[in-house]
């Protein structure tokens, strides 16, 4: 389940009876170092602002008097909330596109930003800022040199990823993994740890790869032999391949079939068969 992008900051409210006091101060009620300071007044309430997203600034933003409507969207999910208390902020991430709307006549909103102003540091347009929201996550343990990896996907620490190899979109790359040259992983596939991928594998969209599944590509192995062509395994669309499986060079598992744990698969699965064992047989079929 998504979380929530409205972070709210509730400030103590000090004072007696000769007024109210709202003491503010950074690494504190403000999660950041503050660098900049800026509030804006006597806005229009039918013009709104904003539009735009920072790469790197965090901000915290209060109305000291009157109100707003501040929209907050980090490319998936787009949510509204007013501010109307100088005792609630409202604290804004990197990466998230904002806009303020429906200034009240008196309205002054007071922005607290940790980092100096900075062109650079925004995205302004909103296409640019969804192909940045979208982007592949890729670990800063990882060792990825393929630039072929589609929006969404994310890859983990110490995964390696040759610099040929192709990967679509929305998969999961997890910890302990890697991926040769002449690889092509479709959408939405899930690679769990301890998974190596060797030149030759195709894997289609929507396949689970359990952990520790064992892909071979060469049915005559030597040390320092290689031969003139690796031989092609293609997982089809939807199959799963359950943990610690075997499957051995040059066959295809056919659309949504289903890899026992621990299986040896040495021959092409049919389209939704059932396999277990070692070495692997037909046990039923998954329903169509």
């Amino acid at each position: 389940m998504k979380m929530s992008l409205i972070n709210l900051v509730e400030f103590p409210i000090l004072g007696d009876e000769r007024g109210s006091l709202i003491a503010l101060e950074a690494m504190k009620n403000i999660p950041f170092d503050i660098k900049r300071v800026y509030y804006i007044f006597g806005a229009d309430e039918t013009i709104a602002r904003g539009f735009h997203a920072h790469k790197a600034l965090q901000q915290v933003a209060v109305c000291v008097a009157g109100k707003c409507r501040m929209v907050l969207d980090d490319g998936y999910l787009k949510e509204d909330v007013w501010l109307d208390s100088p005792n609630k902020g409202l604290l804004i991430g990197n990466n998230i596109w904002r806009e303020m709307h429906d200034f009240s006549s008196n309205c002054v909103l007071l922005v607290f930003a940790s980092e100096y102003y900075d062109e650079s540091d925004y995205i302004r347009n909103y296409d640019e800022f969804l192909k940045e929201a979208h982007k592949p996550f890729i670990h800063s343990l990882s060792d990825v040199k393929s630039e072929n990896i589609g929006s969404d996907t994310k890859i983990w620490q110490y995964s390696v990823i040759l610099k040929d190899a192709v990967i679509g979109e929305n998969c999961n790359i997890c910890a302990h993994t890697l991926i040769e040259n002449d690889v092509r992983i479709g959408n939405n596939v899930t690679v769990k740890s301890g998974v190596y991928i060797w030149d030759g594998v195709t894997i289609e969209d929507n396949v689970f790869i359990g952990p520790s599944v064992t892909f071979t590509n060469d049915k005559n192995p030597r040390s320092k032999q290689y031969p003139d062509e690796f031989s092609k395994t293609i997982i089809k669309f939807g199959a799963s391949i359950g943990a610690n499986a075997t499957i051995l060079p040059g066959i295809t598992i056919g659309q949504n079939a289903m890899i026992g744990a621990g299986a040896v698969v040495t021959k092409s699965v049919p389209d939704h068969a059932i396999m277990i064992g070692n070495p692997a047989i037909i046990k039923g079929y998954v329903n169509k």
